[in-house]
């Protein structure tokens, strides 16, 4: 869960509640979240938004005309976390 040019990852509203419901009731969980904020959240279905970028085999990127055109677009379906269906489907064992 690197943070790049200073933007940490959202999370999923499903995985901060899980989150908040074992820090304030797992003591275990919370020495484990204490040592390494980063597998604890993996062991909750925490997944690195990575594999929602990847370009599938064979796929092109977008031209830069394509991307003008949809930007507003692609800008809202990057930035809401309900409407990252690859985050969500990937995150919904919570």
């Amino acid at each position: 869960m690197d943070k790049k040019d200073g933007f940490a990852p959202a999370l999923h509203p499903q995985l901060v509640q899980k989150l908040l419901d074992h820090l304030e009731s797992d003591d275990a969980f919370r020495a484990r979240f204490h040592k390494s904020p980063e597998s604890a959240l993996r062991e909750l279905g925490y997944v690195d938004p990575w594999s929602c970028m990847t370009l599938a085999s064979g796929a092109s990127l977008a031209s830069k005309e394509q991307i003008k055109a949809q930007r507003v677009k692609l800008a809202a379906s990057l930035t809401g976390v309900q409407q990252m269906e690859c985050a969500l489907s990937d995150q919904l064992g919570i």
